[in-house]
């Protein structure tokens, strides 16, 4: 692991990307490039010629019967879908390995299921999107038009749409459809192919009856459509490669005799690079099995197009266009069974990801789909079911499927790098064309801090290490800091400072060198890398630029919780090096451990002198934590604007439930009087009961969510967030440390309540909605809305408190934390020390005191140094930066372990001018 931070056809032809992809497809197995080989046959009816000349039988345009009926909507931009998604694929290897990520067998192919459609398939990384959606039309060619993508949540039609999991061992999904009306069904299954870099989708398609001509076999299709009346089933495949349309080249070609749809990007500048720091260039193809009967890479916005996709109407098809397109290949008329692939290559060459497609549809669905579940089989065999979910069917495969859920959130290049979600929030009004960095599929420092305690709970200790290891060996900069958040190869994406993504790895390196014994010597970072973002924390604390709502800068309740605890991780860690030996570049771990702990003890104290009102308002009695202080006065009456168009309250009104954290993390006991207080402001204020039981909102005043009739956050004028059920396992894991056994609040009620918002799929979004009101999008109280599904913390939040019950404490609490704090910290030695002033006019200052300690560390923004001490004095000079300087003086043995050591300390800002 290494740390490192539209084609337009001018007069000169075609650009240098649309050139090489024109060269590619006509020069390789992709035959007739301007003609799609009809149904087995070379040239089809009206197709283009074997030899890819690109003209008819009779030398005219590729032309077909036009028709002038009213095409209805046309799309005028791409954009993604949903964040509502009911299903996600991956494939982890072909059963023969412990399916850990990024090993050679991994697969590099990973899909989301809305209701109606596959969607957001990435490739060769999972942040690297390249189709939108591909979905199916159910036509009779004579105005009766059905797609299985619920478009527009406001419309109704009579296609009933239901999704079931077909697997518990495995991430296996399968799309059933109806049509009221007409009588039809339709049944897709889908499994990633384990040996190749393709999508397969087993389709079964019945029409009204059972009767008219099967389809799909003949070899005879026609341009003129199939007669009017009878059903035929269509694949519409919407690419928007490497992360946007703008620049995508498409492409209806002929490849062994059978129709192939193709597309490619032509170098668009993609916000995702690869290794060598260039643009990607993938392809993509599309084929059936047996081979489309008709095929078109249509253009959108096209008249013709959209007569094609909301009127069933076949009409001009297109040999290639260029940006936003619909891959639309019939599948057969009548019933019709029939396997799609969906397949992929690096680079610009669409014949490669015909290939691909091709190899899989040879190699059969069964046959993916049994080494697909041999796969996940292989990697749930080492995961750990606990007592609280075994014994009740609908816990369990919630269970398991939140353990393959963070599973296949995994990157396959880099190992360790887990996504946040593999969707992109409200991607219905989000757009598609120019390439950005949407979604949520990139790494953040705190969800996968979430992930590695869920790993870790389930037994996956190799994989919970790795996450450790992608952290400092990957995302950590230079001095220490960690970006809010990253691509999976490391390379920034925001670069927000949030102190908690930065405290948070300090508690996974002591789990991987304490719990799991793990030596520096064999991980891929070093003593060195603790103490550098230990460092950080140390001279940036507690205040943070952004909380961990990601929003808002202060001293938050939360974030102090995540510095408290990795402070004291990182002294253990400093510890054990110093006994073994093993911290080099000059550190002194007992000098380390002395400033790190004497400053984790000050932020503890310091909590609730800066998080908590004693006055209170006229809506809330104190004392009680509130969401984020601006200054260390909490009682100022600071008014404070919200982010995401929310309101402006008083800063002591805004009520959050993340001081529940310190309870958590070991900081604070569960009987604490000011959290026990802070517990019931919250039941009063963000609190709502749904027919699943208690969720939460994330704080008074949010604006992160759909608007009041449920419209899309990005389009609404006045949004509101809804209830996150990550909140409920917070919840859940304070009753946990409260001793809390019956009620609705009860440890295993609230497991029960978390496993309530899970969807058909059995996948926990980020929100659910929060309203018995009936809404124009038909939203439903207590169920997944468009925000983000699945969520890594909402399954980890579940995995993590199903083993908690077992345990009867919180997994996540760090031993060494609880061990210091449980009664309050230790008892500190005596230490008396002139501080230098605020402003000093040098680039060095003296520090003396005395101490009954055997030992004194100071430290200038990090960077410990031990001070001798005679007969219980001290005085040393250290040197200044210029501007601002963070100053430790910590007393204390530094033979002491970090969860039992006495240590006294002063810590000062001096500025140097």
């Amino acid at each position: 692991m290494s740390k490192r931070d539209t084609d337009t056809e001018g007069e000169d032809g075609p650009e240098p990307g649309r050139r090489r992809y024109l060269a590619a497809a006509a020069g390789t197995g992709l035959v007739g490039l301007a003609g799609c080989g009809g149904s087995g046959d070379d040239a089809d009816a009206g197709g283009g010629s074997a030899d890819g000349t690109g003209t008819e039988p009779d030398g005219s345009p590729d032309t077909t019967a036009a028709t002038t009926a009213d095409p209805g909507e046309v799309e005028l931009a791409p954009f993604w879908t949903t964040g509502e998604k009911v299903g996600v694929g991956t494939a982890v290897g072909d059963g023969t390995g412990d399916g850990r990520s990024a090993r050679e067998d991994d697969g590099r192919v990973w899909y989301t299921l809305t209701r109606g459609a596959l969607t957001g398939v990435r490739f060769p990384r999972v942040d690297l999107l390249n189709v939108r959606r591909l979905d199916f039309l159910v036509a009779d060619g004579d105005g009766y038009a059905a797609r299985t993508a619920d478009l527009d949540r406001r419309d109704d039609d009579d296609v009933e749409r239901t999704v079931e999991p077909t697997a518990g061992d495995a991430l296996c999904y399968r799309h059933e459809f109806a049509s009221a009306s007409r009588g039809w069904t339709l049944s897709v299954e889908y499994v990633a192919d384990p040996k190749r870099d393709a999508v397969l989708a087993d389709v079964s398609f019945e029409p009204s009856g059972g009767d008219g001509a099967a389809g799909g076999d003949s070899g005879e299709g026609s341009d003129d459509g199939s007669d009017p009346g009878e059903l035929s089933v269509y694949a519409v495949c919407r690419p928007a490669v490497t992360t946007g349309t703008e620049g995508d080249a498409h492409v209806r070609a002929t490849a062994g005799g059978d129709p192939v749809l193709a597309a490619t990007d032509g170098g668009d500048g993609g916000v995702v690079r690869d290794a060598d720091g260039d643009d990607y260039d993938v392809s993509l193809a599309l084929a059936a099995d047996p081979g489309f009967e008709w095929a078109t890479a249509a253009g959108v916005p096209d008249e013709a197009t959209a007569r094609l996709l909301n009127l069933g109407v076949e009409a001009e098809r297109s040999r290639e266009s260029e940006g936003n397109a619909a891959l639309v290949g019939r599948l057969g008329t009548g019933p019709t069974e029939a396997t799609l692939a969906l397949g992929f290559a690096e680079g610009s060459d669409p014949s490669a990801a015909a290939a691909t497609a091709r190899e899989s549809l040879a190699g059969g669905f069964a046959a993916a789909r049994t080494t697909y579940r041999a796969g996940w089989r292989a990697w749930l065999s080492g995961v750990d079911v606990p007592d609280s979910v075994a014994d009740d069917d609908g816990l369990a495969a919630l269970y398991r499927t939140s353990a393959m859920a963070l599973r296949a959130a995994e990157d396959a290049t880099v190992e360790g790098a887990g996504v946040a979600s593999p969707c992109v929030p409200w991607g219905d009004v989000v757009g598609a064309g120019e390439p950005a960095d949407v979604g949520y599929h990139y790494v953040w420092a705190r969800d996968l801090y979430q992930s590695f305690t869920a790993l870790e709970a389930m037994g996956r200790t190799e994989s919970a290490v790795a996450a450790a290891e992608y952290l400092f060996a990957v995302q950590q900069r230079e001095g220490g800091f960690l970006p809010q958040n990253t691509y999976v190869d490391g390379r920034t994406r925001w670069g927000g400072e949030q102190l908690d993504e930065v405290a948070f790895p300090l508690i996974l390196a002591r789990r991987a060198t304490g719990e799991h014994g793990r030596e520096f010597a064999d991980l891929a970072f070093g003593y060195g890398d603790v103490a550098d973002s230990a460092d950080y924390v140390l001279r940036n604390g507690p205040g943070t630029d952004q909380e961990r709502w990601e929003e808002e800068g202060g001293l938050s309740p939360s974030t102090i919780a995540a510095e408290v605890a990795g402070l004291v991780s990182a002294a253990a860690v400093a510890g054990d090096a110093g006994r073994d030996g093993a911290a080099g570049h000059g550190r002194v771990p007992a000098a380390d451990a002395l400033v790190w702990l004497a400053t984790a003890d000050r932020f503890r104290a310091g909590v609730r002198e800066w998080c908590v009102t004693r006055e209170g308002t006229d809506r809330h009695d104190p004392p009680y934590y509130f969401r984020i202080n601006g200054n260390r006065d909490p009682d100022d009456g600071t008014e404070r604007s919200l982010a995401n168009g929310g309101r402006t309250f008083d800063e002591r009104n805004v009520i959050d439930a993340g001081f529940l954290e310190l309870v958590r993390l070991g900081v604070l006991p569960a009987d604490d009087p000011v959290i026990e207080s802070s517990v019931a402001v919250v039941d009063e204020d963000i609190r709502v009961e749904t027919p699943h039981g208690p969720a939460f909102y994330r704080y008074t005043g949010d604006g992160y969510g759909e608007g009041e009739g449920g419209a899309p956050f990005p389009v609404a004028t006045e949004s509101h967030g809804r209830l996150w059920p990550l909140l409920t396992g917070e919840r859940a894991e304070y009753e946990l440390a409260s001793g809390t056994t019956d009620g609705s609040t009860a440890p295993a009620a609230l497991l029960s309540t978390l496993a309530g918002f899970a969807n058909e799929g059995r996948l926990l979004p980020e929100q659910v909605w929060d309203s018995e009101e009936a809404t124009e999008f038909g939203w439903r109280f207590g169920e997944g809305t468009g925000s983000a599904t699945p969520l890594s913390w909402s399954h980890a939040a579940f995995v993590r408190l199903a083993h908690g019950i077992d345990a009867g404490r919180p997994v996540g609490t760090p031993a060494v934390v609880g061990e210091r704090y449980d009664g309050g910290p230790p008892s500190s030695p005596s230490l008396d020390v002139t501080m230098p002033d605020p402003t000093v006019e040098s680039d060095a200052v003296t520090v003396a005191g005395e101490t009954d300690a055997p030992a004194v560390a100071v430290a200038v923004d990090g960077d410990a140094r031990l001070v001798p001490v005679e007969e219980g004095r001290f005085e040393t000079t250290v040197d200044l930066s210029d501007g601002r300087n963070t100053l430790v003086v910590a007393a204390g043995d530094p033979d002491d372990p970090a969860g039992r050591a006495p240590v006294a300390g002063e810590r000062t800002v001096v500025s140097s001018v």
